[in-house]
């Protein structure tokens, strides 16, 4: 019987103009059949490019009850019920109208004033880069797209 050690490296290639290294708030609202989605800041760093959103689904409310230790919610919250949790959002990004990026599935926070979609350890930003086209595709079982185009100069 043999027996090995698998092991994954990841390796981050940074331009060679070098990265951004930014916060830019955005706070812009796109609605989609009925559905509004803002898009409230892009952090970019020499590491990663994040990015974060806020949806207030229908008679969103957070309960109020003891968080459970350990939890990073606000005290006094606990996490949405169940039925809240599919709805994930799927995105996608372009840097100065070139290829589109997989952005991939949305983190989901819950906060009191709404749900926080967030899309983390996404590639970093080269220097240069005039506009980011971030855009939501699909939010749980609603299709999009809430499209936003920022500016980075």
């Amino acid at each position: 019987m043999t027996h090995g050690l698998s092991v994954s490296v990841q390796l981050l290639i940074l331009p060679p103009e070098g990265v951004m290294e930014k916060s830019v708030e955005v706070n812009e609202s796109q609605m989609v059949n009925g559905i509004t989605i803002t898009l409230e800041r892009i952090e970019l760093t020499a590491l990663s490019a994040s990015i974060y959103a806020l949806n207030v689904p229908p008679d969103y409310s957070l309960p109020e009850n003891p968080v459970v230790p350990g939890s990073d919610l606000p005290q006094g919250t606990e996490p949405a019920p169940p039925s809240m949790i599919g709805l994930h959002a799927q995105a996608e990004y372009s840097l100065d109208g070139g290829p589109t990026r997989n952005a991939g599935r949305s983190g989901i926070g819950f906060r009191e004033d709404g749900m926080r979609l967030s899309w983390i350890m996404l590639d970093p930003v080269p220097k240069g880069t005039k506009e980011l086209t971030f855009i939501i595709t699909k939010l749980g079982d609603q299709e999009g797209p809430w499209k936003f185009q920022v500016s980075l100069e």
